[in-house]
Formats: structure tokens, C-alpha cells, sequence
């Protein structure tokens, strides 16, 4: 009886897990079509110069919309943090992809000296369907997403 529990189990587990991943292939497939379009790009800075704090960034943003259908936005911050007289250099980029105006994809990058880092969040119906940085706050993380996501979209469409 047992075994029969355990081989129903896991055909549970691979068809929920072969679904997972065959919705993750048409994200990617549908971010690659986003990536590969010749739609326009629409581009602002904004640059942030605090000396007296020591801070100093350069935010660059685009958008690429599609009648009225929010398919990417892009913010790249490249930033140095004066620390103890010692210049801290940072550059983030989270790339928001998006299908009918609905998250599906965030890519995050973060390059901080020697260090590196990449992260991928994939969404489905306004929920986390898998991440590729693994850490306790991973999930914290994605529903911050989810909400700036919303933030953007509704900023963008006002």
C-alpha cells in the first residue's frame, strides 16, 4: 500500500513540476520575443548627486510598450557610496517583463566590487512560480516585486 502511495505521489509531483516547467520555457520564450522586437524604446535618467552624504547615481530607465500593453521596463542604477573616505562602487539592473499588463518574468543583476550576483523570479497569475536566488528572504523578495510591479504599471498608466 505504501509503495502505491509513494508512485502516485510522484506521478503527482513530476505532472505538477513538468507544468512548472513548461511555463517557465513560454516565459522565456515570450521575454526572448520581447528582447528580439524592433518596437520603440523609450528612455529618461535621472541623476542623484548628494555630495554631503556621499552618494552620487545615475539611474537609467526604459520602457517598451505595445498599444497599451507595459511589456518591459528596465531601471539600471550605477552608484558610489562614499564610505570612510573609501569610494564604494555599485551597479543594480532589474529588468521587469510583462505579458497583457501581468508580471511574468523579473531578471536582477547586482555587481558591488568583487562581488556578483543574478537573480531570476518567474510569476503566473499574480503569484511566484519559481526563483533561481536561493536565500530565506527569496519569497520576501518576490512579493516586493509584485508590488513594485503594480506601482509601475500604475505609474506608467495614470
Amino acid at each position: 500500500m505504501k509503495t502505491i502511495f509513494f508512485f502516485i505521489f510522484l506521478l503527482i509531483f513530476l505532472n505538477v513540476h513538468s507544468q512548472d516547467s513548461l511555463k517557465i520555457k513560454q516565459i522565456d520564450s515570450i521575454v526572448l520575443n520581447i528582447n528580439s522586437s524592433d518596437l520603440p524604446v523609450q528612455k529618461d535618467t535621472v541623476i542623484l548627486d548628494q555630495p554631503q552624504f556621499g552618494v552620487k547615481m545615475t539611474t537609467d530607465m526604459s520602457i517598451i510598450i505595445n498599444d497599451k500593453n507595459l511589456l518591459k521596463y528596465v531601471q539600471n542604477v550605477n552608484g558610489v557610496i562614499k564610505e570612510n573616505g573609501n569610494d564604494r562602487q555599485m551597479n543594480t539592473s532589474s529588468t521587469f517583463y510583462y505579458d497583457n499588463n501581468k508580471l511574468i518574468k523579473v531578471e536582477e543583476y547586482l555587481i558591488e566590487g568583487d562581488k556578483k550576483g543574478d537573480m531570476n523570479w518567474y510569476f503566473s497569475d499574480d503569484k511566484l512560480l519559481y526563483y533561481t536566488f536561493e536565500s530565506e528572504r527569496s519569497e520576501e523578495r518576490a512579493n516586493m516585486l509584485l508590488t513594485l510591479s503594480k506601482t509601475i504599471l500604475n505609474q506608467i498608466f495614470k
